[in-house]
């Protein structure tokens, strides 16, 4: 079993909670970039002439008490980590300390013109100091931002530039100003208390398969569900929805137009950020990364009964791929005990080449990519399919599926129904019918769910921006998404319809399962409907 990571004491008094301060506007412009990744829309050096003439009428203010002196300085231009706090503290429970929910680290690196992004699981077995060994997430309510930065720092070696504290009423607030987001809902969301007794009960959760616009409420259900998931899955869960986001709203908007958002982060944000020059260099980082690649590095995790475990040297080998913005290889979760080749001896501030553009994997031919024949099941899904949907909405199918995966079957206690066959808005309110297909994959860490959508009518959603790679197989022509070296999302259109192969949260299928997949999608018509007032033949 692996031992927890140790961190040093701090001195004596160092964990105390810090003390309040009164809060300015301004504070929302970080915490809002951050809270929604909104790091690759600005447009304009206008907008930051803009914020500079309202930033020098702005006081110097402390919001963090002294963590100031945890914090690593750095010069204008350089890149810079950002340690990004999700807690559950309720603004009007001044008692209450609260507790870390999620916790990622940033990285801006403008001369690399590339962002890494790494989740620390909250259930992390780690020594706190003043505490003892318990979970990682415990820091934040003993010791609040500071402790919990002083841990980060011990346990990664990272030096920390900035903090941002966001509590979870001001993201729900924050997800319904910037009109929700469309998320990828890879399987069925259901949890009632309804007869269940009180030491038992859990948040409730009610959310369906599908291509969807999630909002406040919901998408905080849905980024904080974790009862029948794995920490690791949630935290894979939590960077696609954050991914999603900040698709939504360009920095432009948030800087020059959104009021409610001000408000939200006045209230509900606070970051280390104390005089207006260290704002403006940081808006100059944001805008300078406005283009770059987002790159996650998946934190080295072993999954035990009630703690998730790792290693300093499984830790150090991320975190030099953190510093040299290099994503990771193979699924979310794998534990790699290794350091990279490419970055030992440290690797802090030489430059690298820049990395080679995606190739679409090679092809393989049936029977080579561990997918098996379900031909007859399929067919019938995708005759369900047809049934419900408009006529002039073809319905593709997968054929093949991997060894074990099963469709998922129909629960009405469960409110669960496969496929699912429903209505979603476009951006211009257009109503479009779509339907999800989830296919379940038992394996020896828990099951894992993956699925195909449809989408009659839209053409460009905006999960299918910039593909990594576009490659025409058998005359169909594919549009394949990569993260890191796997394949995550697979899409092809018909007329204006479009389609999609998702991987699973974790991107546990294989590359060629993925194009596999994609490739045996066969289709089926829907029968026309008969038209009013004409006998049938």
């Amino acid at each position: 079993m692996a031992e927890p990571v140790f961190v040093k004491p701090p001195p004596e008094g160092d964990h105390e909670p810090p003390p309040k301060r009164k809060r300015f506007w301004w504070r929302f412009t970080l915490g809002s970039l951050v809270i929604v990744l909104a790091i690759a829309a600005a447009t304009s050096a206008s907008i930051l002439l803009y914020v500079d003439s309202i930033a020098t009428a702005l006081s110097h203010h402390n919001h963090f008490g002294k963590l100031h002196r945890y914090l690593a300085q750095v010069h204008g231009g350089e890149a810079e980590n950002i340690l990004i706090l999700g807690s559950d503290k309720r603004a009007n429970l001044k008692e209450d300390p609260g507790r870390s929910d999620t916790t990622i680290l940033l990285r801006l690196d403008p001369d690399r013109n590339a962002i890494a992004v790494m989740s620390i699981p909250r259930d992390l077995k780690t020594y706190i100091p003043g505490v003892g060994t318990t979970k990682f997430n415990a820091a934040y309510s003993f010791g609040g931002p500071k402790l919990t930065l002083r841990v980060v720092k011990e346990m990664t070696g990272l030096p920390i530039n900035h903090v941002v504290n966001v509590d979870f009423l001001g993201f729900v607030r924050a997800v319904d100003a910037i009109g929700c987001v469309y998320t990828d809902v890879d399987r069925r969301y259901y949890h009632s208390n309804l007869g269940v007794p009180p030491s038992e009960q859990y948040s409730e959760i009610n959310i369906k398969p599908g291509y969807q616009l999630l909002c406040g409420k919901k998408a905080l259900e849905y980024v904080r569900y974790r009862h029948t998931d794995t920490d690791i899955v949630r935290s894979a869960r939590q960077q696609d929805f954050l991914s999603s986001a900040r698709e939504r709203v360009p920095i432009s908007k948030l800087v020059l137009g959104q009021n409610d958002l001000v408000d939200i982060f006045t209230k509900y944000t606070t970051s280390d950020i104390s005089d207006t020059t260290t704002m403006l260099e940081v808006l100059k980082l944001f805008i300078a990364s406005r283009n770059a690649a987002v790159k996650e590095i998946h934190f080295p995790a072993r999954l035990g009964e009630s703690y998730v475990y790792s290693s300093p040297e499984a830790i150090h080998g991320a975190i030099e791929k953190f510093l040299g913005i290099e994503a990771s290889a193979g699924p979310r979760g794998s534990l790699d005990e290794g350091r990279s080749e490419s970055k030992k001896g440290g690797g802090h501030g030489k430059k690298r080449a820049k990395p080679k553009k995606p190739h679409a994997p090679k092809p393989k031919p049936p029977g080579s990519d561990g997918l098996l024949s379900a031909h007859e099941t399929s067919e019938a899904m995708g005759a369900d399919v047809a049934r419900k949907v408009g006529s002039g909405f073809p319905v593709f199918y997968p054929t093949r599926l991997p060894s074990g995966a099963f469709y998922v079957e129909d629960d009405p206690y469960e409110h669960v129904q496969n496929p699912r066959v429903y209505h979603l808005r476009d951006t211009e309110e257009m109503r479009h019918g779509a339907y999800r297909i989830v296919v379940e994959w038992p394996l020896p860490d828990g099951s894992h769910y993956f699925g195909l959508q449809g989408i009659q009518g839209w053409s460009d959603p905006p999960i299918l921006d910039n593909p990594s790679v576009t490659e025409t197989i058998h005359g169909r022509e594919y549009e394949i998404y990569v993260d890191g070296d796997r394949v995550s999302m697979v899409a092809w259109h018909r007329g204006n319809n479009s389609y999609w192969v998702a991987n699973d949260l974790l991107n546990t299928l294989t590359n060629d399962q993925m194009i596999g997949m994609a490739r045996s999608a066969q289709v089926k018509l829907p029968n026309p409907k008969p038209r009013r007032g004409r006998a049938k033949p």
